[in-house]
Order: structure tokens, then sequence, then C-alpha cells
């Protein structure tokens, strides 16, 4: 699980839910990718971490990068 970017979803807009109408993304995504189910493209990764508010490497490791997709 990717605990930083749950927590700053959780910290900028208080659910996934109210974060998927803000990229536009589907909540289920969202779940995948913050639970380690799916991984994004960099520049996906740099979308997120703006409008997060913070730096890429702030909320995806290179281990959230190397996991399976499915």
């Amino acid at each position: 699980m990717n605990k930083k970017l749950r927590l700053k979803i959780i910290e900028r807009f208080g659910s996934q839910a109210e974060f998927s109408t803000h990229i536009p993304e589907d909540e289920t995504v969202i779940s995948r990718v913050v639970l380690g189910r799916r991984k994004l493209k960099p520049a996906k990764e740099k979308l997120w971490a703006e409008i997060l508010g913070c730096r890429v490497g702030d909320i995806f490791t290179d281990a959230s990068r190397t996991t399976n997709t499915k």
C-alpha cells in the first residue's frame, strides 16, 4: 500500500472519491494505485503530484513504480 499517496489524498481532498473528481480519474483506478495493484506512467505520476501539491518523489517511490499491473 502506498500510504504516502493515500495520506496526501486524504489531507488535500478528504477522500479518494473527491480526488477522482479533480483528476479526472475513476475512483477504482485511484484505489488500485494506492493499494499497489496498478502503476501509473510517469506523466500521470507527475499530474497526480501537481494536483496534490507535492513532488513525484514525495508520493511515488521506486517500489511503487515496479509493482505489476493487473
